[in-house]
């Protein structure tokens, strides 16, 4: 997943814009505020420490061929054997769940999550302990697939 950088104007994300089936489905260590590090976006915040190697997940979307995805913003690609490189986009917030409002790490310190493929899903786990009212943030796509070929 990476941060999609076009000039065109982009709509700001705000709370009364979050599906209730969303809000309803965050774990009680995190609440959803506008973004740190994007201001056109929410973005995920630790309300109390989270335990260093804590999973989350899995991402949800929609599963679609790169060709069909508009906005990397919100997607993962995740590589199927019967149908090759397959996209879970959750562009739209009616077939995503909270995890499509973490947002990227700028840079590897800052980063304290990492994501995981299991079985063809997407998952996040903790590698510091976000404290307290700390963004959660994880690694774009790039990162993530040239760390996770060096595993």
């Amino acid at each position: 997943m990476n941060q999609n950088t076009s000039d065109s104007p982009v709509a700001v994300e705000t709370l009364d814009d979050v599906p209730e089936h969303v809000l309803r489905g965050l774990p009680e260590d995190v609440r959803l505020f506008p973004s740190a590090v994007d201001k056109t976006r929410l973005g995920v915040w630790a309300t109390k420490s989270i335990l260093k190697g804590k999973k989350f997940g899995p991402f949800v979307g929609d599963k679609k061929k790169r060709s069909q995805v508009k906005s990397n913003v919100y997607m993962w690609e995740v590589y199927y054997p019967n149908l090759g490189w397959m996209c879970v986009d959750a562009t739209d917030p009616e077939k995503g769940n909270w995890l499509r409002y973490i947002n990227w790490a700028r840079s590897g310190k800052e980063q304290n999550l990492f994501p995981l493929e299991i079985n063809r899903t997407i998952y996040y786990k903790s590698l510091k302990v976000p404290l307290p009212e700390q963004l959660l943030l994880c690694l774009g796509a790039f990162i993530f697939s040239t760390f996770y070929s060096a595993l």
